[in-house]
């Protein structure tokens, strides 16, 4: 792993020193690229679409956990937008109907030791939230429903989702840690993936640990090499 690997064993560490001192923890987790991989949602849509428009072309279109959206997958197979345009709006539609809803989260998977790291952290006493830029209209039920079914520990007081879908994710997610009582904890960490939320945070947050998912984004900014970062939840 490049640049700044952080060990996820010092910060389970660091959790139980403060709660043997009766310090409080909190740990703020994203969803989509942070506790989930989603390109198996994605891959599952472009099926259907690939189905019942007997496209068997698009059936071999492979989805990459590295991939953002649709746009890579497609290209790399070889569908450009000065010939496939109309299709790919089509799909483009298809997809964010279906992407961007409760029933489809269900294909999500989360990333290797997730689970495990996140129940470890509640074991070790620390707070647990989730903090997403899905909104509550179309995804709450299924983000609490997917969080249940693989055994995070979530309840409707520790998931927090866009009011609104057209409410912009940084400052949503920036809004909300300024509100947030730092001065209650100890310790806050904050496990993202997308670069716009990540700086958001550390300019506007700086006493907030923020760990960086080097899974993939937006490719909007980037980061800076020295922020602490891993690929999943896997630990030695």
């Amino acid at each position: 792993m490049s640049a700044n690997p952080v060990n996820l064993n010092d910060i389970l560490n660091q959790a139980k020193q403060n709660h043997a001192q009766n310090l409080r923890t909190l740990a703020v987790f994203d969803l989509d690229s942070t506790l989930f991989n989603v390109s198996t949602r994605t891959q599952k849509i472009l099926h259907e679409y690939a189905e019942m428009h007997k496209l068997d072309h698009l059936k071999e279109v492979e989805v990459f956990s590295e991939d953002w959206g649709l746009k890579e997958a497609l290209f790399r197979k070889g569908y450009t937008i000065e010939k496939d345009l109309e299709m790919l709006k089509s799909i483009r539609d298809f997809w964010s109907s279906r992407f961007f809803s409760n029933e489809y989260l269900h294909y999500d998977v989360p990333y290797p030791g997730a689970v495990c790291f996140v129940q470890d952290l509640l074991e070790a006493g620390c707070e647990i939230n989730y903090l997403t830029g899905r909104d509550h209209s179309r995804m709450g039920k299924g983000s609490l429903e997917v969080l249940k079914k693989w055994g995070f520990p979530v309840g409707a007081d520790n998931l927090f989702l866009k009011p609104e879908k057209a409410q912009d994710d940084e400052l949503f997610k920036h809004d909300w840690f300024k509100k947030l009582d730092h001065a209650a904890y100890k310790k806050i960490f904050f496990f993202e993936n997308e670069p716009v939320n990540v700086n958001a945070i550390l300019q506007s947050c700086p006493e907030v640990d923020v760990i960086y998912l080097d899974t993939t984004h937006s490719r909007k900014q980037t980061v800076t090499e020295e922020l602490k970062r891993i690929k999943h939840f896997g630990r030695n």
